[in-house]
C-alpha cells in the first residue's frame, strides 16, 4: 500500500468558524488557485493557473505532479496534486496524522508526550474531549492545545493534496484571499496520513 505524500492543511484560525465553501470557491477561482472541477459535488478542484504562484514551494528536489493520470487498467488515479474542501462540520474536527508530534499545553507549553494513547490519530470530533496535562494539571479541550504545524482543529479544512510536509506554503496572497472572503484569520499546518 502506498504511503500518503502528505498534505498542506489550510482552516480558519478558530476551530468553531464554519465558513460555507461558496465563499471560498469563487475568489480562489477567480484568483487562479482552483482550476477545474474535480468531482460533481465541488469539493476537489484541479490546480489553478495561477496555483504556483500561490503555493511557494521549498526543497532540493520538489517534484508536483499536477495532471491526473489514471493507473493503467484501473479506475483509480495516480497520486497527484489538488486542493480539496472538507467541511464545515458540525463541530471542530481535529486532524493528526503519523507526522503528528506531541501537542503543547495551553497553559504552560508542556507537551503531552502520551496524546496518541489518550486520543488516537486521524480526523477524530473529540475536539472537546478535555486533555491534562501531566506536569501542571491543567484542562482544556483538544482544539486549545497547541498543535504546531503537524496538527490542527477546524470545521472547514482547505487541503492540498500530494505535497510533502514543510516543501508547501501559503503565499501571503494566498492567505490575504482566505482572510478577505471570511473576514477571519486562517492558519496552516501539514498532515501525513
Amino acid at each position: 500500500m502506498r504511503r500518503h505524500t502528505g498534505r498542506l492543511v489550510l482552516a480558519p484560525r478558530d476551530p468553531d468558524c464554519a465558513p460555507e465553501p461558496a465563499i471560498l470557491i469563487r475568489p480562489l477561482k477567480e484568483a487562479g488557485f482552483l482550476g477545474a472541477p474535480l468531482t460533481p459535488r465541488g469539493d476537489a478542484y484541479a490546480a489553478g493557473a495561477t496555483f504556483l504562484y500561490l503555493v511557494a514551494f521549498t526543497g532540493c528536489a520538489v517534484h508536483l505532479e499536477l495532471d491526473p493520470q489514471r493507473e493503467p487498467s484501473s479506475e483509480t488515479h495516480r497520486p497527484f496534486c489538488h486542493i480539496r474542501i472538507a467541511g464545515p462540520f458540525p463541530n471542530p474536527v481535529v486532524l493528526t496524522g503519523r507526522n503528528t508530534r506531541p501537542p503543547r499545553c495551553p497553559a504552560c507549553r508542556t507537551p503531552l508526550r502520551d496524546w496518541r494513547d489518550r486520543f488516537g490519530a486521524g480526523p477524530t470530533s473529540g475536539h472537546a474531549r478535555p486533555l491534562s496535562c501531566p506536569h501542571c494539571g491543567s484542562i482544556a479541550a483538544a482544539c486549545r492545545w497547541d498543535w504546531k504545524e503537524s496538527g490542527g482543529c477546524a470545521r472547514l479544512w482547505l487541503c492540498v493534496e500530494e505535497v510533502f510536509p514543510g516543501e508547501a506554503n501559503p503565499t501571503d496572497a494566498l492567505m490575504r484571499i482566505l482572510v478577505g472572503a471570511t473576514h477571519t484569520p486562517w492558519r496552516h499546518f501539514y498532515i501525513q496520513d
